[in-house]
């Protein structure tokens, strides 16, 4: 039964890996600051590292090369952050992404470890705080402008809301659907994920 238990177990690995790959893929580039995915558990507790997904550390660190954060924890799944250290450092010291963040009570001069701290902390509420998108690349005037509640621009089939020019936004969404569709596509031709996760490796080491 135990060995039964580990097949099915690495056979989660590998699918959930697959999608954090692709999904994760504009974060991995350092071209998006983080990526906020609800990852179903495979644990009815945690594992032997204190996740409660198929993941070890070893592989959100090696293989994805993110820091992450459990942001909300569900019976079924969890709401997991994450994230490029460098690109989203860059993106909370960014002077119009802070000080709208300050306004809404965020440390003014915090470390990225301080913005994370806090954004969790409002996390554990019933509410995703909605300045997450913020934390993950959107346009600070699309995040202001849900959060305002002003006149959306109308466009439909785009993965976020966009107000006012239209133009920054769809362009930073293309450069994000790219991405993962260039990762997509290289998983289609490698021979399975660990032979996806090896040419990672061999880039990186390069």
């Amino acid at each position: 039964m135990k060995k039964e238990t580990n097949r099915i177990d690495e056979l989660h690995r590998k699918e959930l890996l697959k999608f954090l790959l692709v999904k994760t893929a504009a974060v991995r580039q350092g071209i998006k600051p983080a990526e906020l995915l609800r990852v179903r558990h495979c644990y009815s507790t945690v594992n032997a590292e204190g996740l409660r997904i198929c993941l070890y550390r070893s592989d959100i660190y090696s293989i994805l090369g993110l820091d992450y954060i459990e942001l909300k924890f569900e019976e079924r799944s969890s709401l997991v952050l994450f994230y490029n250290p460098q690109t989203l450092n860059a993106t909370l010291k960014n002077r119009c992404n802070r000080l709208w963040l300050a306004r809404l009570g965020y440390p003014v001069d915090g470390t990225i470890h301080d913005m994370l701290a806090e954004l969790c902390r409002r996390a554990r509420g019933s509410a995703l705080p909605h300045e997450v998108g913020v934390f993950i690349g959107y346009p600070l005037k699309d995040v202001a402008g849900f959060m305002l509640r002003i006149p959306a621009t109308p466009l439909h089939g785009c993965p976020w809301r966009v107000y006012g020019d239209a133009s920054l936004s769809m362009e930073t969404m293309l450069i994000y659907r790219n991405a993962e569709l260039d990762a997509s596509a290289e998983l289609e031709r490698a021979c399975g994920v660990d032979d996806f996760i090896k040419n990672i490796s061999l880039k990186r080491a390069s």
